[in-house]
């Protein structure tokens, strides 16, 4: 037998021998649809992501920005029988990101916050924190009114609050959660909205929520949120929570869970404020993007910040 016969027998062996293999891993193939061998193929890009990704890592940079000031009408109003002037106070407190793992260049995070707190929008915050202060609200309407230093003490119907927070609360090394949270309190009512900007830290985009959840699976989602709701009030945790028709849009992604945040109203009696329902990962893992899985996979470097106080 020659040597060409030779390395040719032990060609065809190896070649037969590949087959066989490849024959045995989809014939075996998972109750999902994917053979093993999609799984490793996967799992090899996933370790070699999270290998390499981490190594790129820069701490987040955020500067603090607080402002407050208190407001007195020039018209006034009856209070029993005494004339008495309008008070408003405003509040702000912005832990401001200033650089998103190295980069200083985050114009695009910078608009979509400002946007939840002034239709001015833009990125500008200082011009944005003037227009806020220019204009504050009264708890009846008021053209004229002069900024105070002075502590006011004046009846409820007459004070009204306003408050802005905007602060990062979730990140990873994918992900960077900020929050946006806006208060007025009127003397008789309070209103309260939470609006959550999801940002992707090695992309550098603002990520929408159709990057994150299949819309096309809208129903099963919104299945799922009210399934919650419905144990809640089993539970007798919330027994005067209701269904819900439409799918929060405002919400904050875990290591583990989804808390959608329904507004005031939404799923039980208005006045009782914000509502959180808790979605655990795994339910929603079939329902996620593609985008957001691969995320899921290889995140790490959890770090959870506190909700700020004024």
């Amino acid at each position: 037998m020659t040597k060409r016969t030779l390395f040719i027998i032990i060609g065809l062996l190896f070649f037969l021998d590949v087959a066989a293999l490849i024959v045995y891993l989809v014939g075996n193939s998972n109750p999902d649809g994917k053979s093993p061998i999609e799984y490793v193929l996967r799992d090899s890009i996933v370790h070699e992501m999270a290998d390499t990704i981490p190594d790129k890592l820069v701490v987040d940079q955020f500067d603090t920005i607080s402002r407050s000031a208190t407001f007195v009408s020039l018209d006034k109003m009856m209070v029993g029988n005494v004339s008495k002037p309008m008070t408003c106070t405003m509040k702000l407190k912005f832990v401001w990101p200033k650089s998103i793992n190295g980069r200083d260049d985050v114009s695009s995070l910078h608009s979509q916050l400002l946007s939840r707190v002034s239709r001015m929008g833009g990125d500008n915050v200082n011009a944005v924190i003037n227009s806020l202060f220019e204009k504050p609200e009264f708890a009846r309407r008021s053209l004229n009114f002069k900024k105070t230093t002075a502590q006011v003490d004046s009846p409820g119907i007459n004070h009204t609050i306003q408050n802005y927070r905007i602060f990062p609360y979730f990140s990873t090394n994918y992900l960077l959660e900020m929050v946006v949270l806006v208060e007025k309190h009127n003397g008789a009512t309070l209103s309260r909205s939470m609006n959550i900007v999801h940002y992707d830290r090695v992309h550098h985009n603002v990520i929408t929520i159709d990057k994150i959840f299949d819309l096309s699976q809208v129903d099963k989602i919104l299945a799922l949120v009210n399934q919650k709701i419905e144990s809640e009030k089993l539970e007798g945790t919330h027994v005067n929570w209701h269904e819900t028709g439409v799918l929060p849009t405002e919400f904050l992604l875990g290591r583990k869970s989804v808390v959608f945040y329904l507004a005031d109203g939404a799923i039980a009696p208005r006045g009782t404020g914000l509502h959180e329902v808790m979605v655990s990962n795994d339910d929603l893992e079939p329902f996620f993007t593609n985008y957001y899985n691969e995320m899921l996979v290889n995140d790490s470097h959890f770090v959870t910040y506190e909700f700020i106080s004024l």
